[in-house]
């Protein structure tokens, strides 16, 4: 048995603890805020009797990926999960102002039912054409990593890739496309064209296997609505569940200052408790740093100065949530779905906005609708200089505009994330591939998180139990 600190108690540090404890390792958590769950929350707000369960990060997570989902299956939680709801399965984008369906079967940025790419709206007659020539658009020959605009233009043409693509990828990465790695942030799309030589043909390979997955992307509009997941009682819930075996091994409000490496190959800490100020240090036989990277590096500029200057260079976009709860009966019935997205073209003061309480049950009383509108990020950080109540405002605006809502909230909140969404630039695989060797120095020291290897819960699961192994 080996006595570990984790540091950093959203999901990855919290997964990484529950690994480490069913191991049999004797495993502290020190979180320097007053609550679990980094940039997961839930609140729960009462309303006449009822309530709002509001996510204000992510809502849910995909099942494609298998980590997350085996997690909830050893901690014996499968029944405590839902799917989304069955009606209104849809994801829509602005167009000239309106809202369009996402062409079925357009996942990501792969086209995998030429009908609907024939028969959108969204396309112009040359556009559609441009879609239809990828699959015979020469494959890249060299393994050099490129921007996700220069792929999807390179292969899909200048008109999918902003009516489509970068709305898609804006919403999921809030990023700039023009920046963000194909490698780093959609690597499946890169093995196709090596392995197909063709986003289209690589669909057509697919579906002569005739799998579940390959039906589910043929059906999807802009995602996979059938291989997501979310808990009963909101993600913080679930986070609750990791926590629970650390009992009191989960000190909140406690900062680590000082991280330093013994003569003796252990580890020191210096912690301060926020509420008292008392500062105390503690040795351990192994750390893992479950932090943004720009903390941990700033934890090990006394160690190694090369890594640390790594992992600040990586950057980070800030975002606002402004949450409404409005009447359901107000909304245009086409407009009904369980999210929208924004080109940069239209100019948009919105990235996405997602339906909450459409995509699952239980999110708010009858005949309401919770909307999340997303705001900044770095497509549109400036927006990020405006008041909370300014925000919430352009916010109701452009549900107006888009959705045909005229009554004020029944409830209104903004949720601010500064320097949450690490950014995949190009050439971020590469970073990330020294900054593990760097790691691999230091005997007792493991990195997780959404800095490295993917943002979403089940690429940050799987980035805990790879720490976690690090100690067995």
């Amino acid at each position: 048995m080996k006595r570990i600190a984790v540091i950093g108690a959203g999901i990855t540090g919290l997964a990484t603890a529950w690994y480490l404890h069913r191991d049999g390792h004797e495993v502290h958590v020190f979180e320097a805020q007053d609550r679990i769950g980094g940039v997961i929350d839930t609140l729960v707000e009462p309303s006449s009797g009822e309530s709002y369960l509001i996510e204000c990060g992510a809502d849910n997570f995909a099942t494609l990926m298998p980590e997350a989902w085996d997690l909830v299956r050893q901690m014996g939680l499968e029944s405590e999960f839902i799917t989304p709801n069955q009606d209104y399965r849809i994801a829509q984008v602005v167009c000239r102002g309106r809202l369009y369906p996402i062409p079925n079967g357009f996942s990501l940025m792969q086209p995998t039912r030429m009908g609907s790419i024939l028969a959108t709206p969204i396309l112009s007659v040359a556009g559609k054409l441009r879609v239809l020539r990828e699959a015979f658009v020469p494959a890249k020959r060299d393994d050099q990593d490129e921007s996700v605009e220069s792929f999807a233009v390179r292969r899909l043409g200048r008109e999918c890739f902003e009516r489509l693509v970068e709305p898609i990828v804006g919403g999921i990465f809030t990023a700039k496309a023009d920046r963000l790695s194909m490698q780093a942030a959609m690597p499946q799309f890169v093995r196709m064209e090596r392995e197909h030589g063709s986003l289209i043909r690589a669909a057509f390979a697919k579906r002569r296997q005739q799998s579940a997955e390959n039906r589910s992307a043929r059906e999807a509009s802009g995602a996979r609505y059938d291989q997501f997941t979310a808990p009963k009682l909101g993600m913080k819930w679930w986070l609750g569940k990791l926590a629970e075996p650390l009992g009191d091994r989960l000190h909140l409000n406690h900062r680590v200052e000082l991280l330093e490496r013994h003569l003796e190959g252990d580890w020191g800490l210096q912690v301060v408790d926020r509420l008292s100020g008392a500062t105390r240090h503690e040795r351990f036989d192994g750390v893992c740093l479950a932090l943004p990277s720009y903390s941990a590096g700033r934890l090990l500029r006394n160690i190694d100065g090369v890594l640390a200057g790594g992992l600040e260079s990586i950057e980070y976009a800030s975002s606002a949530i402004a949450v409404l709860a409005l009447r359901r009966d107000e909304i245009r019935p086409e407009a009904l779905c369980f999210g929208s997205i924004a080109p940069t073209k239209e100019d948009r003061d919105c990235l996405a906005i997602s339906l909450s309480s459409e995509k699952y049950a239980g999110r708010c009383p009858e005949g309401t609708v919770i909307m999340r509108a997303f705001m900044g990020g770095a497509v549109r950080p400036q927006m990020l200089d405006r008041s909370d109540q300014e925000l919430i405002e352009l916010a109701f605006a452009e549900v107006q505009v888009l959705f045909g809502v005229r009554t004020k909230p029944h409830y209104q909140r903004l949720v601010r994330w500064e320097r949450a969404m690490p950014q995949y630039h190009v050439g971020h695989v590469q970073r990330v591939v020294r900054i593990r060797e760097l790691v691999a120095k230091h005997s007792g020291l493991a990195l997780a998180g959404n800095a490295y290897d993917g943002v979403g819960i089940p690429q940050c699961i799987r980035s805990a139990k790879q720490a976690a192994s690090k100690f067995s």
